[in-house]
């Protein structure tokens, strides 16, 4: 694709002149600046804004304003430029009619002329682009005129129209059912991918977009995944989104159905009318529907709820929508994964990144690019490929039948080894290859065959016509229906035999599937269920993938007490490092980034004169927060919640008294974090015998965080309280639901307490390879700072849970001696370190703690 890099910069503009919604805070003004000169300058910029100071917002409006004034340059300059060079190609021309040296004056004209065409060239491609979209907003405004009508086809009129493309081609891995990519050279403009942790978090940017001037001109797309968009009553009842794609790939693979139900084979009735291709996925709804949703910003469930309105495809149509996008918002799961990005259609060539919430940037990565086989799911592949080699044996070229046995081959050595360990162990990647005596099979010619051939959605669909087929009755002879499905299967075997050695693998698997489908068709619809669980192969593949990468990068955990074979990644700078290469400029934004050593040294090593570092205060008044560093309990006790110390009795009444007496003197809300589940239920416990949990009953409800349930009913109820009765005191996990994304505004969080250092578990063999990792690379002491950061990001984290907006205000209490260490304190956010109080016994205690909380709220 083309595109035009202007050679004039932009002047950084006023604050008013961003589009801001309302008057902006100072900071505000500040973040929207300093991010408009990182993308004029094509940057990398680390921003850390607290929760509540309005950051996505504010990053918005500075991106957005950057884009419209640098594509309104990029039109001024090249339309300048022609002319500019029209008119020195014009007086080399005369100069060169005097010259005496023709082949002097020709060379000096050659490279104008070369500009010339190339500029003219792009101006053509944006002057179509530009009549595209033209054309896109007539067929829009003409179809809004008629909304009033019903716009779903009839289901016959659907099946008639040819579907969207799928692209499941041969050349791609069988989920990259990418849209295929337009043969002709089409302009590119500079396109922003906004990434957020999760789609309720882009659905408020969406939001608040409306709220600006931005709103009315910007083209703007939400992406996700078949979970959230897919409309096919079929597709969605299976939940889980690998069984999601498969059927939904399945059903695009469907021959279409014949129109007239008269003529249909005596074999296929009662077949369900919805084994055909999707109806949703029709070219003309398709496209209806990326033209409506590119004219006005819709969040993910506003697309969806379109594309049920008319009959049309939201996934397919927010992947059609991807090219003329400007702002294309998208989970940052689906960016920094790069199959997603290639099943997505996403080219981040010249773009702008801008990542949302990114405190957790790394452990996501390591997260996505992870792997896990379990020995069922090996012993599973292992009969279902047998399976399928016996099935087809006769009919594979001698190539394929290779590949195929070297894959079961290492599936049997890996379940080989599963059942010869006893205990866990820690393996580099060659290592593993070289116990399971598989060093010599090339990974990367295997994948490469089973991506060409669709391997996976092969063996699954073989697999699922087994499970469908009646098993044989020794009491009862052969029906005549399969008596004729026996004869049907012959012919075609008989068929096939002259050409039989030189067919091809995906030639053989349609020819020989003939007969079988037809006996599926002739089948009840009943049994056309789908999979209970997704298929095998994909994990087996994703996690032969890993085996492909730099040894240094990852460990294989073998833990046969779980059964299991995991691959963990140690150093994702190489997963990170396309990204930084083809982005223009990046933005990496949370209101926890500190401590962001880390993430530089781990992603952005490479780039340091690139990187910008920005870290902004809070935008509520300085007396708004009242933050506390408890050391000593209300009996005098030093308070250390460490695991060995926080379950002895002195603690936990020390800590009971302290909720006791805090919750007597705070209005409304009090949340309080727990390093774990099991701390929990024992401080509950204890609340309950000892008869705490009745005094603090008396004044506030007391709710609390049970693992695995949802939270939104919690919420509501401790909400209900709050606003029924004199407060409410939630006790909740640190890194549990209710300590990320969610928020404590106003009455629902006057006071969060965070009870200890959440430490992780220093004996988890994953925490220990990982700290042993950034040990050797990054030098001696690493792996404890990033283990310390952990702890303090969490921390973080639940204190901005509290303190929403301008006109808020809290407490904050932090119940451990060791918040009294200048490290520890150092890494807290600075609107929270530079106010802390630290009720040490000789300040007081913690008597003045209780006084200076009650006229805290006094005043309020």
């Amino acid at each position: 694709m083309a595109q035009y890099t202007p050679r004039q910069a932009l002047a950084t503009p006023d604050a008013q002149e961003f589009g801001f919604p309302h008057v902006p805070y100072k900071i505000q003004e500040q973040l929207m600046q300093e991010l408009f000169r990182v993308l004029e300058n094509g940057q990398v910029g680390i921003f850390e804004s607290p929760t509540g100071t309005g950051k996505s917002l504010t990053l918005t409006c500075g991106a957005l304003t950057w884009l419209e004034r640098h594509e309104a340059l990029v039109k001024s300059e090249m339309l300048a430029r022609i002319v500019a060079v029209e008119r020195e190609l014009e007086m080399l021309q005369k100069e060169g009619e005097r010259a005496t040296d023709w082949l002097e004056a020709q060379g000096k004209s050659r490279l104008q002329r070369e500009e010339l065409h190339q500029l003219q060239h792009l101006r053509g491609l944006l002057e179509q682009r530009e009549q595209q979209l033209a054309e896109m907003r007539e067929r829009v405004k003409s179809r809004k005129k008629q909304r009033s009508r019903d716009c779903r086809p009839k289901l016959e009129e659907a099946k008639e129209e040819k579907p969207a493309s799928d692209s499941d081609t041969d050349e791609e891995h069988e989920t990259a059912d990418s849209l295929e990519e337009p043969s002709e050279e089409r302009y590119r403009p500079v396109q922003i991918f906004f990434c957020s942790r999760t789609h309720s978090q882009l659905a408020q940017i969406v939001s608040e977009l409306r709220k600006t001037p931005h709103g009315k001109w910007v083209r703007c797309i939400s992406l996700g995944s078949r979970q959230q968009l897919c409309g096919n009553p079929q597709v969605r009842s299976l939940k889980q989104v690998g069984l999601m794609n498969e059927r939904c790939l399945e059903m695009a693979s469907q021959k279409k159905s014949q129109p007239n139900p008269s003529k249909r084979s005596r074999l296929t009735e009662g077949v369900a009318s919805s084994q055909g291709r999707c109806p949703l996925k029709t070219q003309s709804l398709v496209d209806s529907l990326k033209d409506l949703a590119l004219s006005e910003p819709l969040d993910i469930e506003e697309l969806a709820t379109e594309g049920l309105a008319c009959g049309a495809c939201s996934y397919y149509a927010s992947r059609a929508a991807l090219d003329q996008a400007q702002l294309i918002l998208l989970p940052y799961q689906l960016m920094l994964q790069k199959s997603a990005r290639q099943q997505l259609g996403i080219n981040l060539q010249g773009s702008v990144l801008v990542v949302d919430e990114a405190h957790n940037l790394l452990d996501t990565l390591a997260q996505l690019h992870g792997a896990e086989i379990k020995r069922q799911q090996l012993e599973r592949a292992r009969t279902e490929i047998l399976g399928y080699k016996e099935h087809f044996q006769k009919r594979f070229s001698t190539r394929n039948l290779l590949k195929i046995n070297q894959l079961i081959f290492i599936v049997k050595r890996l379940l080989k080894i599963l059942e010869l360990s006893k205990s866990s162990r820690m393996l580099r990647t060659y290592e593993l290859t070289a116990e399971g005596d598989f060093f010599n099979i090339d990974l990367h010619e295997l994948l490469e065959f089973c991506a060409r051939t669709r391997f996976a959605r092969k063996v699954q669909g073989h697999a699922a016509r087994m499970q469908r087929e009646p098993q044989p009755s020794e009491n009862q002879p052969p029906t005549a229906r399969s008596l004729i499905l026996q004869r049907l299967s012959k012919e075609q075997e008989e068929k096939e035999k002259p050409r039989q050695g030189k067919r091809k693998l995906e030639e053989m698997q349609e020819a020989s599937a003939a007969a079988e489908e037809k006996e599926a068709q002739g089948k009840p619809q009943g049994k056309l269920l789908p999979e209970a669980t997704p298929s095998p192969i994909r994990p087996l593949l994703a996690f032969l993938e890993t085996l492909t990468s730099d040894a240094a990068d990852g460990r294989i955990l073998l833990d046969p007490q779980s059964e299991s074979l995991k691959y963990l990644l140690l150093d994702p700078a190489e997963q990170f490092s396309e990204i930084l290469q083809q982005a223009r400029a990046i933005v990496i934004a949370g209101g926890t980034m500190q401590p962001t050593q880390e993430l530089k040294e781990q992603l952005f090593a490479s780039c340091q004169d690139r990187l910008i570092e920005r870290f902004y205060s809070h935008v509520v008044p300085q007396d708004a927060v009242l933050p506390f560093v408890i050391p000593n309990g209300p009996k005098g006790a030093p308070l250390r919640f460490n695991f060995a110390q926080r379950g002895n009795p002195e603690m936990l009444q020390e800590l009971s008294m302290l909720l006791q007496n805090l919750c007597q003197v705070i209005p409304g809300g009090v949340v309080c974090f727990l390093p774990s589940y099991d701390y929990l239920d024992k401080i509950f416990k204890h609340l309950m015998e000892s008869g705490s949990l009745e005094r603090i009953s008396r004044k506030k409800c007391v709710f609390r965080e049970v693992a695995g349930l949802a939270a939104d009913q919690l919420l509501e109820k401790y909400g209900k309280a709050i606003k029924e009765s004199a407060g409410a005191l939630l006790l909740s996990v640190v890194g549990g639901k209710l300590s990320e994304g969610l928020n404590f505004a106003d009455d629902l969080g006057r006071a969060v307490l965070v009870v200890g250092l959440p430490y992780p578990n220093r004996q988890s063999p994953e925490l220990e390879q990982r700290m042993r990792h950034l040990d050797e690379k990054l030098g001696p002491g690493s792996g404890n700072e990033f283990y310390e950061n952990l702890c303090m990001k969490a921390v973080n984290q639940c204190i901005g849970r509290a303190v929403r907006h301008i006109r808020d205000y809290a407490c904050v209490y932090l119940l451990d001696e060791r918040y009294v260490g200048t490290r520890i304190r150092g890494k807290l956010p600075e609107w929270i370190a530079r106010h802390i109080v630290e009720a040490a016994a000789g300040k007081g205690g913690f008597g003045a703690v209780q006084a200076q909380t009650a006229r805290f709220f006094k005043g309020r």
